[in-house]
């Protein structure tokens, strides 16, 4: 068995392999590659594992080069899931031996494997994170039947103000970036570029889906949406502050939760969270079904375990500094930082 760096010319190899292998694994597909290079010009080490030429593995790497927290490769940055896709556990290791020699070559301090489920490999693995995901009935009644009263009661006090909801792809793009863009800042986080979102959506055409929801004239919150296979995957959303006091964001989840169960989804990942925060606390209200997210890590000798999370307290003066920056101003620097933050 070999372990090598797989080219542009094999993707159509390696994608049959991910499909055939795990269909439900989409970020293990070709495409991302391409959306985090074109963005944030990382290079990619996609590794395969291969037996009489045949690909029994796959180990998707992003090299980011940080002059704050060093040199690291990452699968996959920027979204939560990633990591070692093998026929075995033996395929495995030789993969996870493969990114151990390159990140040598590299300089790079850790390898982070955002590998979502539970796996048997030598790497320390780490579950600060949870996804939620919402199992979806026949019918949008079932699934009304299922939220508690108090919910229930807030969802018909947001239909009060006729909120109008429109779906649609890039045309509502600009509508969606500002929204999130101000939340971002609220949040004392740095935005990522337009380029991000529009490069996901050239990638990945009618999989994406943009949900606005509008009070009167003016847009209230905002949705991007991912479809694969069964799932509908809700990477980013954001709303006005001052619009939740008519319950926009629980208005436009139920939106596209109803839009879900009419289109034939069974699952929807509302991504993923701290147990505990305000994120998490407002997800649990949908009765999701809550999911460790089991992250891996290999430490060059000498190496610490990176924290980069925004509760991190180095960050809480940064954080609260952000959060008071002209929208003009953190608009512009932040997808300067934010390529180095995975």
């Amino acid at each position: 068995m070999s372990v090598e760096l797989v080219h542009e010319r094999e993707r159509d190899q390696w994608d049959e392999y991910v499909t055939a292998a795990a269909p439900d694994r989409l970020y293990h597909l070709w495409v991302w590659r391409e959306v985090i290079e074109e963005t944030f010009g990382h290079r990619p080490y996609y590794l395969a594992a291969r037996e009489g030429g045949k690909i029994r593995g796959v180990l998707p790497l992003i090299f980011i080069r940080s002059r704050i927290f060093g040199k690291s490769l990452v699968s996959i940055p920027f979204f939560s899931y990633g990591g070692v896709l093998a026929d075995s556990a033996a395929v495995c290791e030789e993969l996870l031996g493969g990114a151990v020699t390159h990140a040598g070559k590299l300089g790079a301090n850790h390898i982070e494997l955002r590998q979502g489920d539970e796996c048997r490999m030598s790497w320390k693995g780490v579950t600060t994170k949870v996804t939620m995901e919402i199992e979806l009935p026949s019918s949008a009644d079932e699934y009304w039947k299922r939220l508690s009263s108090g919910m229930r009661n807030k969802l018909r006090q947001g239909q009060k103000y006729n909120f109008r909801a429109e779906w649609g792809g890039r045309e509502l793009l600009g509508v969606f970036y500002n929204l999130f863009a101000t939340n971002m800042r609220n949040l004392g986080t740095p935005v990522y570029s337009p380029r991000f979102f529009r490069n996901q959506m050239s990638r990945l055409g009618d999989r994406v889906r943009l949900l606005t929801l509008w009070d009167g004239d003016q847009a209230v919150a905002a949705s991007f949406l991912t479809a694969h296979g069964d799932t509908l995957e809700l990477p980013w959303s954001a709303s006005l502050p001052e619009s939740r006091k008519k319950y926009s964001q629980l208005t436009m989840y139920w939106v596209f939760i109803q839009k879900a169960i009419e289109e034939g989804f069974k699952k929807i990942d509302l991504g993923r969270c701290t147990p505990g925060g305000g994120n998490y606390e407002f997800k649990r209200h949908w009765r999701p079904v809550e999911r460790p997210l089991h992250w891996y890590y290999w430490l060059a000798r000498g190496a610490s375990m990176p924290n980069l999370r925004p509760d991190n307290p180095k960050f809480r003066l940064a954080t609260e500094i952000w959060k008071r920056l002209p929208l003009a101003v953190a608009n512009g620097l932040g997808p300067r930082l934010v390529r180095s933050i995975p």
